[in-house]
Order: C-alpha cells, then sequence, then structure tokens
C-alpha cells in the first residue's frame, strides 16, 4: 500500500514538473519592483531599489566653488569620493529657497547611483519602501514641472501619486552637464 501511493505521489509530481515547462514563461516585469519612498525639498518621490547601489547618511559634504547649478560638493563614501547632488535643485531645475551647499540644513541621505557610484543625490527624507508595478505606472506628465526627462512615470502609492525618478537619467544629466562645461574655452569660465 505504501509503494502504491508513493508511486502515485511520484507520479504527480512528475507531471506538475513536466506542465511547468507549458506556461508562458514569467517575466521580471510581472514581479512588483521594490522602491524606496523619498523626499527631496517639497517632491516627495519613488526610486527602484536596482538602481542604486547604496543609501548612506549624509556626511560632510565640501563644497565647490564655481560649480554648476545643484552640485553640493564633494563628499568621501567608503574611501572614494563623489559628487554630491542636491535632488530637489535637479528635479525642479531651480535650487530650494534658503538652502545652499555653504548654509542651509544639510540633507539627511545620499542615494549613490549604481550606474555612476561617483555621483551622489542628496536626499531630505526616506519615508518608507514601496512595491510598485509596471501595470500600475502611467505617464507622469503634467504632474509637475520641470521634472522632464528624470520623473516621467508617476504611481499611486498610499492614496496618492508619486512621481517614480529615473535615477540613470540623472545621473546622465548631470554628466552630459558637466562634460558641457569641460568643454567651454577656459576664457568663457
Amino acid at each position: 500500500m505504501k509503494r502504491a501511493l508513493l508511486a502515485e505521489r511520484l507520479a504527480a509530481l512528475q507531471a506538475a514538473f513536466d506542465a511547468s515547462f507549458a506556461e508562458p514563461a514569467r517575466t521580471r516585469a510581472e514581479e512588483p519592483a521594490r522602491a524606496l519612498a523619498i523626499r527631496a525639498g517639497d517632491r516627495r518621490l519613488l526610486v527602484r531599489v536596482e538602481e542604486l547601489a547604496a543609501v548612506e547618511p549624509c556626511r560632510r559634504i565640501v563644497p565647490l566653488a564655481g560649480g554648476p547649478p545643484g552640485l553640493l560638493g564633494l563628499v568621501g563614501l567608503r574611501g572614494r569620493l563623489a559628487a554630491a547632488y542636491d535632488l530637489a535643485a535637479l528635479v525642479s531645475g531651480r535650487p530650494r529657497a534658503g538652502v545652499d551647499a555653504a548654509a542651509g540644513p544639510a540633507p539627511r541621505w545620499l542615494l549613490v547611483c549604481a550606474e555612476h557610484p561617483d555621483v551622489a543625490l542628496a536626499i531630505d527624507e526616506i519615508e518608507g519602501h514601496a512595491s510598485i508595478s509596471v501595470e500600475g505606472a502611467r505617464s507622469a506628465a503634467g504632474e509637475r514641472e520641470g521634472a522632464g526627462e528624470l520623473v516621467t512615470e508617476a504611481v499611486e502609492v498610499d492614496g496618492g501619486p508619486r512621481g517614480l525618478l529615473r535615477v540613470a537619467a540623472v545621473a546622465a544629466a548631470i554628466l552630459r552637464r558637466a562634460q558641457r562645461g569641460a568643454e567651454r574655452p577656459k576664457e568663457d569660465r
């Protein structure tokens, strides 16, 4: 009796195993992405966790004179230097009122970009985490002014929309701006 029951169970397991190959493959897009809910200035955003190399407490930022808009300065992260940028200024296109690299309140956290670990985005607060799905995302056009290519989608989280920040786009915009500055003749600087 035990042998027959065991053989029957083995046959059922084999059938289930074989049937699993006949099902359509699941893609990662179907799985919800993990995201951090953050605040940068007056903007409440989401950042996909896989787009970050690290999240670090904000240490002392050494200001640089004559840097581009949004650059707070240099910060040491795990034995390396990174350029720290004010995410609120980058997303809005203007510095926050009353805050500059030398005076105003210091940001609390640094988001280190996965694709460019020498770029860190300074934010005010990590408000929590969320699971987001691609199906739940919608165009962020008209959501808020100034975000442009950096925030292209909005996701409903906790009863309200949050812009989904594209960290790679932020880093790419920073590097393009730095490259343009490096190409200018010295007399223009």
